[in-house]
């Protein structure tokens, strides 16, 4: 098990250093601060000023909520290296997609589907391990052919579905 049942309370550590607190609103007033300008499309020093602003609220409360509900978040860097393949896997599969779809309007073929299993170290419980396969679990599933079901603690594998299967001979 991971941690409490909804309802239950968690242990939060009242002794967390401030630089870590810091550190972490400042990872999250950096994300913020990408979103608004994202969707604010200005780089005008009024408008990045208002956002700092904003993202600096938004980055207070951010930490506020993840401290009182006990969020424990561990993320290594080279976890992210994976992801610079993730906009090629969506291409990929959106094409793979869309040329199933064309399949099925224009000569009525049904695309074969299928569960796979892929293997996947499930690893441990503490908050690293989760936030490892929260990302792998994420990962898999962004890319339109593929959703991620879940990973199996016993078999270290991950189940999958596959909306078009790769058909065997091709």
């Amino acid at each position: 098990m991971t941690g409490p049942l909804a309802g239950e309370p968690r242990e939060r550590q009242r002794g967390l250093p401030v630089v870590r607190r810091v550190g972490s609103w400042l990872v999250w007033w950096v994300l913020m601060m990408a979103f608004w300008v994202m969707l604010d499309d200005s780089i005008s020093t009024d408008e990045l000023l208002a956002g700092a602003g904003a993202a600096a609220l938004a980055a207070l409360l951010a930490e506020l909520v993840t401290y009182q509900a006990a969020t424990r978040f561990r993320m290594r860097i080279e976890w992210l290296v994976p992801a610079l393949s993730l906009p090629g896997e969506v291409v990929r599969d959106t094409v793979t997609v869309y040329r199933a779809l064309w399949r099925r309007l224009v000569h009525g073929e049904q695309p074969p589907s299928a569960f796979e299993e892929l293997p996947i170290r499930f690893g441990d419980d503490s908050p690293e391990g989760v936030t490892r396969r929260v990302l792998l679990i994420w990962g898999t599933s962004v890319a339109p052919n593929t959703f991620a079901l879940g990973i199996d603690k016993d078999s270290d594998v991950m189940v999958v579905h596959r909306l078009v299967a790769e058909q065997e001979g091709k």
